[in-house]
């Protein structure tokens, strides 16, 4: 299964992509994680409103096509590492890509919103922008070691 992080962010530094890549890499081969990075359009002279629609427009041209979407975003639904783990079999049962979006400083688009077949809200706190993609890959790693019998749960 094929599972990729979609972020809108000017840059990404050094510690969020290692700490992201030492989870990528706890996988077998079943499980493949990856984080797609979109430059966020330029403001120019463009509303905000404007920004968050040209983000999201090129945040659903790079998803996969047949994938799952799963947005993040603090509105979403508060889900338990139980809950996630749920999810996470019924993805590993049923489709072979999921796509988990995460918007620029705005946030998503309506449209993105509207696209996604699940909004997940990590917290009700407002979170660094670049820890949201590492959060993702440790709570994916957390919840397919479970499926593993593997003590990093614990």
């Amino acid at each position: 299964m094929k599972l990729t992080v979609i972020s809108v962010n000017k840059s990404r530094p050094s510690w969020a992509i290692d700490q992201f890549n030492d989870y990528s890499k706890r996988f077998n081969n079943s499980i493949e994680l990856k984080w797609k990075h979109l430059e966020p359009s330029k403001n120019g002279k463009s509303s905000t409103k404007d920004q968050v629609k040209k983000n999201g427009k090129k945040i659903l041209s790079s998803i996969q096509k047949g994938s799952l979407v799963i947005s993040l975003d603090q509105r979403g639904t508060n889900w338990t590492t139980d809950h996630l783990k749920n999810e996470f079999e019924k993805w590993t049962s049923s489709t072979k890509e999921v796509s988990f979006l995460i918007g620029g400083q705005e946030g998503l688009s309506g449209e993105c919103l509207e696209a996604s077949n699940n909004i997940w809200s990590l917290s009700n706190l407002t979170l660094p922008h670049l820890m949201v993609p590492v959060i993702v890959g440790e709570q994916i790693y957390r919840v397919w070691s479970m499926t593993q019998n593997h003590p990093y749960h614990r």
